[in-house]
């Protein structure tokens, strides 16, 4: 009599969820980055606004990123990050779906309209 194995019972395989909200926002791979290092504010303020006019136009309901640093090598720390969220609410707020900060600080993950 011969010994059969029984074969292994297959599990269900189960989809991981989908991401949604900050989550999705965060895990989607940029479009294009601007870097603001070395930018003054009101520079940095015209960059931004010039930067998501130019994507929303090119790439709406795209992911980009905004890196602004985190402000360590400024004197007097830095002001750039909470500029641009501030862009961003305001007078770009006509551009932006929606933003989240970047994990670890130092810049933006923005949803273009």
């Amino acid at each position: 009599m011969s010994k059969r194995r029984k074969r292994p019972v297959k599990e269900a395989v189960t989809r991981p969820p989908e991401l949604t909200g900050i989550a999705r926002l965060l895990s989607e791979i940029p479009l294009a980055t601007l870097d603001l290092h070395g930018y003054t504010g009101p520079q940095a303020r015209l960059r931004v606004r010039d930067f998501l006019t130019t994507h929303s136009r090119i790439s709406a309901g795209g992911v980009v990123h905004v890196i602004t640093g985190k402000g360590t090598g400024s004197q007097g720390g830095g002001v750039l990050l909470e500029l641009t969220r501030e862009t961003f609410a305001g007078e770009a707020a006509d551009l932006v779906d929606e933003y989240a900060g970047m994990l670890g600080g130092g810049g933006w993950v923005v949803r273009v309209k």
